[in-house]
């Protein structure tokens, strides 16, 4: 398209023949190469009502960016403009009322490192480039979720820039309805430029990573099952990996590439009990390479940032289930056993504790119950192996489908035909279909795991 200035708009606007033009647009996931009509690069609110009423007025699609990690692309788009956040990454902490205020282009690794300066933490995701934004609007799962809840379960208050270009405040006192929709249900109602989280006290948390080959893998499963059944402390999480065993400084250079089972064990409570528990945990699973160590906060939410580095191609599935019962071990060790990738795995995440203590209908959040959370992230870096690998995720997928519950985790989602607010959203679709129809009547935020607005989806 021409270009022409955005009125009112002061950032920088990043055409397709500009030099930075390829770099702006690229986003974490490989798979997805688009080509927007332009870039809004803003650094201010109002630099961001600015491009919504552009992008609304000249029939474009919009995308909304951040740290670029929505799994299906929606971070950019064809032909449309991308209204990028990352210059409005400002952060303010107020550690005596243990309080932050952060601007909805920050990264994780941003918000953690400012927090931990007082020894303070937000409950959120693992991988430090990821942005808060989408995280949040999704829910927010990490490390910390048993013991503080999901990131969204901290969520004070936000403010946010509607599809009519206006600036409105949510919170369980002004405008409730859009805060509580705001709470799980994605990017679907505007864009929000701050954020207002509640702080939690934690600098280093005690972490023991294990590797089994695969034909152990039953056995830890099992173990882990046992252990999080009973009522384990809130401080206690529990995560597995089936994937290629990788290059990390406790793995044996003779061990990386095998095919098998991590399982990271992680304890946020004191570190004495903390080493206490896991060490017997270890004495349990009597792995072969292992590492127990205590392990400052900000370290451990950046072990994973190469292993999860952009570039790579991701195609996702996941679900949930109540249990893991034989029948779902033995699905999941079957179609570990034809994983391809070095990077591919299957993740079986622990929830519980806290997620729990809130009431399903209390956030757009529904799966509160779930006792775990599986997840099959296909991840690659050559092109000619893509119909491999997804098709190695779906059949996964399609293999665990009978053991697990209804529903699926919208930041975990992919865009494909599979792909279904239903699952997503479960019981509380009708009243985020509500939602969007007061903030977003005509569906210009889109590009989302997307709800129709009730008018529309009644059609």
């Amino acid at each position: 398209m021409q270009r022409t200035a955005i009125p009112g708009f002061d950032g920088e606007i990043v055409w397709p023949d500009d030099p930075a033009y390829d770099s702006q647009r690229r986003v974490w996931n490989a798979m997805h190469d688009r080509r927007p009509a332009l870039i809004a690069c803003c650094s201010s609110v109002s630099d961001v009502v600015a491009a919504v009423r552009y992008g609304s007025g000249q029939g474009l699609p919009i995308a909304v960016r951040c740290g670029g990690h929505s799994m299906p692309g929606h971070s950019v788009c064809d032909d449309g403009i991308v209204i990028d956040l990352r210059a409005m990454n400002a952060i303010s902490v107020d550690a005596a009322a243990r309080r932050a205020t952060i601007q909805g282009g920050a990264l994780l690794g941003e918000v953690d490192r400012a927090t931990q300066r007082h020894g303070l933490v937000v409950p959120a995701g693992v991988v430090s480039h990821t942005g808060v934004g989408g995280l949040t609007l999704g829910g927010g799962v990490g490390r910390l979720m048993r013991r503080f809840g999901l990131t969204i379960d901290s969520l004070l208050s936000a403010e946010v820039v509607t599809a009519a270009g206006d600036v409105v405040p949510a919170s369980p006192d002004e405008l409730p309805d859009l805060f509580w929709g705001l709470r799980g249900g994605g990017g679907n109602f505007g864009i929000v430029t701050q954020f207002e989280f509640e702080l939690h006290e934690l600098s280093e948390i005690v972490m023991l990573a294990t590797f089994h080959p695969l034909g152990e893998a039953a056995a830890v499963l099992e173990h882990a099952a046992h252990v999080m059944s009973d009522q384990p402390p809130d401080a206690l999480l529990w995560t597995s990996f089936m994937r290629r065993a990788p290059d990390l400084p406790w793995v044996p250079p003779g061990v990386v590439g095998e095919l098998g089972i991590v399982s990271v064990i992680e304890w946020s409570g004191t570190v004495g009990e903390g080493h206490e528990r896991l060490g017997q945990i270890r004495e349990r699973l009597a792995p072969g390479p292992a590492s127990l160590a205590t392990v400052p906060f900000l370290a451990a939410q950046s072990a994973g940032d190469e292993i999860f580095a952009a570039g790579k191609l991701t195609y996702i599935k996941a679900g949930f289930a109540d249990r893991l019962s034989g029948g779902l071990i033995e699905a999941l060790i079957d179609t570990a056993a034809q994983i391809g990738s070095p990077f591919s795995q299957i993740e079986v995440l622990a929830l519980g504790g806290a997620i729990g203590r809130v009431a399903p209908e209390a956030t757009a959040f529904v799966h509160r119950d779930a006792a775990w959370l599986i997840n099959v992230p296909a991840t690659w870096e050559s092109p000619s192996d893509s119909d491999a690998e997804i098709a190695w995720a779906r059949a996964t997928y399609a293999r665990l489908a009978e053991h697990l519950d209804a529903g699926t985790y919208v930041n975990f989602m992919d865009g494909d035909e599979d792909a279904s607010t239903d699952t997503a959203y479960g019981r509380t679709l009708e009243r985020l279909q509500q939602v969007k129809a007061v903030y977003d009547p005509d569906n210009l935020f889109r590009l989302n795991q997307n709800i129709q607005p009730v008018a529309a989806a009644s059609r």
